[in-house]
């Protein structure tokens, strides 16, 4: 698991500061803060951000705008942007770069939070369907990751550091080293999402990473996935042991 790593594109002293607090408070990485839009992006190239939060004026040769309609042509990446001017042609501007949110200053951290579950939330449907946005209702998985909404804050999960998945209640909770995220998907819908070789279904209610099982024990019906002992349903053993069988040999 790692957190949603932000990139602050702001020239403002004050105001990247304050936009560094409320990350700090509401859980996620900084992942910097650039003055200029040239300075954002090689620190883009380098720090890899989930999300960008970019004032539209600037200093410097490009401003907001123009430094997403250059990263546009290379990169795509969710953005947000802040602004304290309120004109028609400023919005029209932006809009031209279709930014996944939009926020007036001054804001608060309530307001900054939801643009940030607006941004991820449309990012990850931009190859879809556009669906109106209705607050996070569901987790998204976006480029082999996982982004689940815990606590008021977005989290992301790395598929490839999923040990197990359990559906539990009416959650399912995905262990991770040291660590249990519960997330509302059904495990059907996480079973169709992990569809790549390294998951499988053992059990009615469990789903594993194949590749982090670390010891099997058949005569109890048991796998070992780091801290996890996960059973192995009775409907499930025979196409388990089909699926291992070339390890065993």
């Amino acid at each position: 698991m790692s957190k949603v790593k932000v990139l602050i594109v702001e020239d403002d002293f004050i105001h990247a500061n304050r936009l560094e607090m409320y990350l700090d408070e509401m859980g996620y990485d900084l992942a910097g803060i650039a003055q200029e839009a040239e300075q954002a992006l090689d620190m883009i190239a380098t720090a890899q951000p989930d999300l960008l939060l970019v004032d539209i004026h600037l200093a410097g040769s490009l401003d907001g705008v123009q430094m997403m309609e250059r990263l546009n042509k290379k990169k795509a990446l969710p953005a947000i942007f802040i602004t304290s001017y309120r004109d028609k042609e400023t919005f029209e501007r932006a809009k031209l770069t279709d930014p996944y949110a939009y926020i007036i200053k001054p804001y608060d951290k309530e307001t900054l939070q939801a643009a940030i579950e607006l941004a991820i939330y449309k990012f990850s449907k931009s190859q879809h369907d556009q669906e109106p946005f209705q607050g996070w209702q569901e987790d998204h998985f976006l480029k082999g990751v996982l982004f689940v909404k815990s606590k008021r804050r977005l989290i992301k999960i790395k598929i490839s550091d999923i040990l197990c998945v359990e559906a539990k209640d009416k959650v399912c909770q995905i262990n991770v080293e040291e660590e249990i995220i519960e997330t509302r998907m059904p495990l059907q819908k996480l079973e169709e999402k992990l569809t790549n070789n390294a998951f499988l279904r053992v059990h009615r209610s469990f789903i594993i990473n194949k590749e982090k099982i670390s010891q099997i024990d058949l005569s109890k019906n048991e796998i070992l996935l780091g801290a996890c002992k996960v059973p192995i349903g009775r409907l499930y053993k025979e196409a388990f042991i089909n699926c291992i069988a070339p390890f065993l040999d």
